[in-house]
């Protein structure tokens, strides 16, 4: 089973080697609703090319009023007015070009703003949050956007467990929260989507029941750029040998909002062993001995991993195209 993929491989140097010595400073936006996984995603980035070269931060230390003085005026953080996205601009684009900034920091356990911090670009700078993609200039700033986007069901499950056992709520006043954020959700953030070059939608596994097995649809736009092919493979007779759980893929070619996708369905787990060609490749290209993504025991794999190589493996195609030719 092999999918056709692209990379532009112009030396023999590894992608890490390539993008080091650039000097070029690329920035990744996640972006989605709060609770929605985008984490997720952005550590799967870190694991796989390293943190020496990829640091991150949320664009919750860019609210422009805390907690108590958003109670006071009646608004949600989801609300742009809610947030300095013109300090944010202004921030990343001194990041694009090699400076260090003075971030500032939001303290999700009291609502409250903490000293500012100084934050130094990596190669790889990733935003995760609400508005990565909310107006033209964020847009202009980012190489690459990744926009996460779970069913409601999923997404309530999700942020209840975070904000109880992470920032101290109850169960309660998280349903309450969702509730009221929910109109904002649909009017400032939901639309985001639109400019992402990956979509990221997650559904009920049809197979599992199990915790974190999901059906995810990754949503991809076509790159219009002069890439030479490469195959990403699945070993399909390793699938059929030794896999004993249930797992299915499907790809279909469509329109999104205006853009020629294509959209790759992936549900249940698959055999570790069936993906070992993927991995490798995504070690070779990276120039690490290994992703260190999955558990050297882990004989299975979930949607969620495998969608996060993929779309590494993209992120690589779209910044190989953009480092400078040799």
């Amino acid at each position: 089973m092999v999918f056709r993929e692209s990379v532009n491989m112009v030396s023999d140097l590894s992608f890490k080697e390539r993008i080091t010595q650039s000097g070029k400073i690329f920035v990744v936006g996640v972006g989605g609703d709060s609770g929605s996984g985008k984490t997720t995603f952005v550590r799967g980035i870190k694991k796989i090319f390293g943190g020496d070269i990829v640091s991150s931060f949320s664009l919750d230390d860019y609210h422009s009023m805390d907690r108590v003085q958003r109670k006071e005026v009646k608004i949600t953080p989801l609300n742009p007015k809610a947030n300095d996205l013109n300090r944010l601009v202004k921030d990343l684009r001194k990041l694009k070009q090699g400076k260090e900034i003075s971030k500032p920091v939001y303290d999700h356990s009291d609502g409250t703003f903490g000293d500012s911090v100084l934050f130094k670009p990596t190669n790889v700078v990733i935003i995760e949050g609400l508005h990565p993609f909310y107006t033209e200039g964020l847009r202009s700033l980012s190489d690459f956007k990744i926009f996460v986007d779970p069913d409601r069901e999923i997404k309530r499950k999700w942020k209840i467990r975070r904000d109880v056992s992470k920032r101290g709520h109850s169960s309660d006043t998280v349903l309450k929260a969702m509730r009221v954020r929910e109109p904002d959700y649909k009017k400032y953030i939901d639309v985001q989507k639109i400019y992402a070059e990956v979509v990221v939608k997650i559904h009920a596994s049809r197979f599992m029941q199990e915790e974190d097995i999901y059906s995810i649809r990754l949503i991809q736009r076509i790159l219009d750029m002069p890439l030479e092919e490469m195959d990403l493979s699945l070993d399909l007779s390793t699938l059929l040998r030794f896999s004993k759980k249930d797992f299915s893929l499907e790809f279909q070619s469509d329109d999104y909002y205006g853009y020629d996708v294509g959209i790759l369905t992936m549900d249940g787990m698959i055999h570790r062993d069936v993906v070992e060609n993927l991995e490798a490749k995504i070690c070779r290209y990276t120039g690490r001995d290994s992703v260190h993504l999955f558990e050297p025991d882990q004989e299975y794999i979930t949607t969620t991993s495998l969608a996060q190589l993929i779309v590494c493996w993209r992120f690589m195609e779209k910044i190989n195209y953009l480092l400078p030719r040799r």
